[in-house]
């Protein structure tokens, strides 16, 4: 083969690795804030915990109604899929990220205020020691 056959197959691969690596969805710790985009504002807190013996984090906040908000739902752990669920103090479900290809963030109105639980766990067998973050953001008016 001619060189320039070597440099053009190069090419290929290095622009198909980079197109692969920059539409991986990041969502570290360290990576999360990034989430808060198209106009979404941070509520100006990070809500940190650590998982429970059941691999669960629960969180409990307060949504206004007729604001917009994306929450966010971060964490180091790899290879094990987040699942995001949000509940009224009811427990009746809301959302839950399982019907959605385990999106780590959803935007959402409501019409009334509604205090609700926001759930972030993992579903495997053994305890996971690492913490989760959740990200909240609303849009200003």
């Amino acid at each position: 083969m001619k060189p320039i056959y070597f440099k053009f197959i190069f090419f290929i691969i290095l622009v198909i690795s980079l197109n692969k690596y920059t539409n991986a969805q990041d969502n570290s710790l360290k990576n999360c804030a990034k989430f808060l985009t198209s106009g979404f504002v941070s509520d100006g807190q990070e809500y940190l915990a650590k998982l429970d013996e059941n691999n669960i984090a629960k969180f409990y906040t307060t949504f206004y109604g007729g604001s917009q908000y994306r929450i966010i739902a971060c964490t180091d752990i790899n290879n094990i899929p987040l699942i995001l669920t949000v509940y009224d103090t009811e427990k009746n479900l809301l959302f839950c990220n399982k019907d959605h290809n385990y999106i780590n963030y959803w935007n959402f109105t409501f019409t009334s205020t509604v205090d609700c639980i926001i759930e972030i766990e993992f579903d495997v067998e053994n305890q996971i020691k690492d913490e989760v973050m959740l990200l909240i953001g609303f849009k200003e008016k």
